[in-house]
């Protein structure tokens, strides 16, 4: 199979309550059920200012004789919220292929792996897979997805060729832009409309993966991927609470020309903006269309129109 060496996108940061994050080195028990299991001696370490797993890879002649070669993340009851995107970070010292599977619920199948070429050694790569692309029967659910399996040398013969090995693995997410803390993936073309507020991460890049045996080029876009669900009457886009990169609006824009497209706080401020002079007469409701009594600082839907209360 041809290794194919890859840019890396620049990474987003993390975005409280939106991507789903399997992992980011403060939050899980090693060697249980609830964190990677001790097959090539996990340990948390300090790396770069940052913690992160370490792990070694190693033979194990008592058993299968590949088993200490891969990092195994336990998932338990995790709900992928109908996101595809799977990306970590990821340092060692030779450039390789990196295999990724999921083990499904039920009969300890595996989704069709998922390689990435990691072609900076001794420095952190990105790597992004995707499960959305590819065959039917080989995408995953936002379910009944029971270990995270990573195989930083596949599962073949360079496995153990590569025994002593130290790989360095963080911040394993599932992510892409959320609405109502699920995957916009999950929403009917066209069907977003009024004041739509967007979490999760938003970005553009490509990328090289693999199935049935091949590379396939990919892209992804979630800017376009936002347009489709937009209604051409929606009225504001808020993004501020989504991390982005490589920006690029314009396809919004040209189905939604009167949308705003709330980038920061500024932003706010050139819908409408009053000092605190709220009639009694005036029925103030928040964005998700619930009446507020007392309102205070914020957004409002007021008589049919937004204003900002300073």
């Amino acid at each position: 199979m041809k290794k194919v060496l890859l840019l890396a996108i620049m990474f987003a940061a993390t975005v409280c309550n939106a991507q789903v994050v399997l992992w980011n080195g403060d939050d899980k028990e090693l060697g249980s059920d609830g964190g990677f299991w001790n097959r090539a001696d996990p340990t948390v370490v300090e790396e770069d200012g940052n913690k992160c797993l370490k792990v070694t890879l190693k033979a194990n002649p008592g058993g299968w004789d590949k088993e200490h070669c891969n990092a195994a993340l336990p998932l338990g009851d995790v709900d992928f919220k109908g996101l595809r995107r799977m990306t970590l970070r990821m340092k060692m010292g030779v450039a390789h292929n990196v295999l990724v599977k999921l083990v499904k619920e039920g009969d300890g199948g595996y989704s069709t792996g998922r390689l990435f070429w990691l072609g900076n050694t001794d420095d952190w790569n990105i790597l992004t897979f995707e499960f959305g692309a590819g065959p039917d029967n080989d995408k995953i659910t936002d379910a009944g997805n029971t270990v995270l399996e990573i195989w930083p040398f596949e599962d073949g013969g360079d496995a153990l060729n590569n025994v002593g090995q130290t790989i360095y693995i963080d911040d394993i997410k599932v992510e892409g832009p959320m609405v109502n803390g699920m995957g916009v993936r999950t929403v009917a073309d066209n069907s977003l409309t009024g004041d739509v507020v967007v979490t999760g991460v938003i970005g553009k890049g490509s990328y090289q993966n693999t199935w049935s045996g091949d590379w396939h080029p990919e892209t992804y876009d979630d800017y376009a991927l936002l347009a489709a669900k937009l209604s051409a009457n929606a009225e504001t886009l808020d993004v501020r609470g989504a991390g982005r990169w490589d920006e690029d609006w314009d396809v919004i824009r040209a189905k939604c020309p009167d949308i705003k497209i709330i980038l920061s706080d500024d932003d706010v401020t050139g819908i409408e903006a009053i000092e605190n002079n709220k009639s009694d007469k005036d029925v103030y409701y928040n964005l998700a269309g619930q009446r507020v009594l007392k309102p205070s600082k914020g957004l409002y839907i007021v008589n049919g129109r937004k204003i900002m209360l300073k």
